[in-house]
């Protein structure tokens, strides 16, 4: 992994390293800026070395007629493999790095006049990348069709753009604008998705784009996702075909030059990364990677025991990593994490994500997990939700459905008010509550899109977050915590083999048997008796707690809070006490949600433009 850069203003080499100043935590390991001999662009990177640790694999890397350069962050899986292939095929190469990899066969592809999309497709894994062909002077910048690796991009003017891992390395060449703009579609879903950021002039490649620029003009294609590639005549897969598939992911997500680690929970996904990667280890003749979970004092948020359990079966040595508790702490992170992710972003989780990610980089460079499992197999209520929809209460009459949610208070039980509330109108009204995470109306919150629901609810929504909140979510998490402390995060169940098979199967198929079907009948006999019945806890804070303990922290008392928080909202001050109170009582973990992202949304403005130590300080 690594952090990349460049721009295309004449003779911005100080620039670009610069940016890449910006982006030091992200390679630790070495850093190079090459210029085009005639000064029409400068590319970077910092590089955290995994794989092919000599001096030869530091890039910018160059083809060997000169003609391109590559700067890139990200892995592919089987690499190796296809260094081979590619060798039979008359490639030859310098070192045993991926990047060089795909220097080569974009290169070879722009050569022979093919589309460098039909290339990148064929690539599982994860990455960013950016090609300057110097005799086309022509710059092609690439993100992964899952969006695992962001790529960011900032129109300059005259046509000239910058690109960067992180929005913060542009700031050593352009001032930082907030984009207000975003606020709406930010509380639906708690980060801003792509392309927008949350900064002016500043865009995130969307997942599977690939860009051309060529002087001061700009196109756009499009790499095929992999499940768009799925053979919707093939047979049903079985537990043993998405095993097999699993496996392999897992093996290509170990094959690294330098010391490997898994996270564990008591959830199905970790647990069945962990399990098969002990398993290859041992058939490898090596000792099982290193485990390592978040613990909290709170037993229902706690996952320790259930890791523990696994670890022994596994034979892993486990590290109980603490969830930060106090206030002053849970602030200093959130604002680190705001800043690494340039935006606003009000999953709280990133701050356990963070704390975790340092301690995870002290022993290891390279750590396995679980992303994406949920989305891609069914594991969300939500989509039990919708099938329940789909298959019963649409078909009650739509008067008797709306005096039932009336009826249902808020304060109630949160998975039946929520399903009544977005049960109560047809399935795109329920589309939009359902993924709507902001419960303050009065904020006008608006989820970004409203897909097709002519293939059915449930696999609409599994499709939704898959594509969009994955991506904005979860992988920013992944991205942003780990490249921080220098560690380099493989999620082999986004492989693109895993993938397809997933795809493949119906959510009405992955829900059969309960949530994860096909997922929990492949990896079951790989963990400890009971594992799979384990209750699914998910890694969250108490929201409730974090949320009173840092707004006491910033502005103390409750009137002060109140102000500070719903400053842009128009509202009533009854309304506001009354959310408040509902917020911070435990008892309702949507609305402390919604607050806790006007919260953040209030922490970024200032961050933009004023000391936070400062602000802090006066509370």
């Amino acid at each position: 992994m690594c952090g990349i850069a460049g721009s295309t203003q004449p003779d911005d080499h100080r620039a670009v390293d610069a940016m890449l100043q910006r982006l030091a935590h992200r390679g630790p390991d070495g850093s190079g800026v090459w210029s085009d001999p005639t000064g029409k662009i400068a590319l970077g990177c910092v590089r955290l070395a995994t794989t092919d640790l000599t001096g030869q694999a530091n890039q910018p890397l160059a083809s060997t007629d000169g003609r391109f350069v590559l700067v890139f962050n990200g892995y592919i899986a089987g690499h190796r493999r296809r260094m081979q292939a590619a060798t039979r095929d008359g490639l030859s190469f310098q070192t045993r790095n991926d990047a060089e990899l795909v220097l080569q066969l974009m290169s070879n592809a722009i050569r022979q006049g093919s589309d460098p999309a039909q290339v990148l497709q064929t690539l599982s894994g994860q990455y960013a990348i950016a090609l300057w062909d110097v005799a086309q002077s022509c710059l092609w910048l690439a993100r992964d069709p899952l969006g695992i690796k962001p790529l960011y991009v900032l129109s300059r003017p005259g046509g000239h753009i910058a690109f960067a891992s992180e929005i913060s390395a542009f700031s050593a060449i352009s001032p930082l604008v907030c984009d207000e703009r975003v606020k709406s579609t930010y509380l639906a879903h708690l980060f801003v998705p792509a392309p927008n950021t949350g900064k002016e002039a500043i865009k995130l490649l969307s997942p599977g784009t690939l860009m051309r620029w060529q002087a001061g003009e700009v196109s756009t294609g499009h790499i095929a996702h992999t499940a768009s590639r799925v053979d919707k005549a093939s047979q049903m897969p079985t537990p043993g075909d998405l095993l097999s598939a699993v496996r392999q992911s897992v093996a290509d997500a170990m094959d690294a030059d330098c010391s490997v680690g898994c996270l564990v929970s008591g959830g199905l996904d970790s647990a069945g990364v962990a399990a098969l990667a002990c398993d290859i280890a041992r058939e490898r003749g090596q000792i099982a990677p290193r485990a390592f979970v978040m613990g909290f004092d709170d037993p229902a948020l706690d996952e320790a025991e259930a890791a523990q359990k696994l670890c022994r079966l596994l034979g892993q040595e486990l590290h109980v990593v603490a969830a930060p508790t106090q206030p002053e702490d849970i602030y200093q992170e959130l604002v680190a994490a705001l800043k690494s992710v340039g935006g606003p972003f009000a999953n709280p989780s990133i701050v356990l994500m963070r704390c975790l990610s340092k301690a995870v980089s002290r022993d290891v460079k390279v750590c396995l997990s679980g992303d994406g499992g949920d989305e891609l197999f069914g594991g969300y209520p939500r989509y039990r939700a919708a099938q329940l929809y789909e298959t019963y209460w649409c078909h009650v009459p739509r008067p008797v459905r709306r005096l039932t949610a009336k009826l249902y208070g808020a304060g109630k039980r949160r998975e039946i008010h929520r399903f009544l509330a977005g049960g109560s109108g047809a399935r795109s009204h329920a589309f939009a509550v359902w993924n709507n995470r902001c419960v303050i109306p009065e904020c006008d919150a608006r989820i970004v899109q409203h897909p097709d629901l002519d293939g059915g609810l449930t696999d609409a929504m599994m499709h939704f977050d898959r594509d969009v909140t994955l991506p904005g979510n979860q992988l920013l998490m992944s991205d942003r915590c780990g490249m921080g402390h220098g560690l380099e995060y493989r999620l082999p169940l986004l492989g693109h083999d895993v993938v397809r098979i997933a795809a493949s199967v119906t959510a009405k198929q992955h829900l059969k048997h309960g949530p994860k079907s096909l997922w929990r009948q492949a990896i079951t006999p790989y963990l400890p008796a009971g594992h799979v019945q384990n209750h699914k806890i998910g890694f969250n804070p108490p929201v409730a707690t974090w949320l009173l303990g840092v707004a006491r922290y910033l502005w103390g008392d409750e009137n002060r809070i109140l102000d500070a928080i719903f400053a842009d909202v128009a509202i009533t001050q009854g309304h506001k006490t009354a959310y408040w109170k509902r917020a911070v009582s435990g008892k309702d973990l949507d609305m402390a949600l919604s607050i806790w992202a006007l919260m953040v949304w209030q922490i970024w403005l200032e961050l933009d433009g004023s000391d936070m130590g400062r602000a802090a300080d006066t509370a």
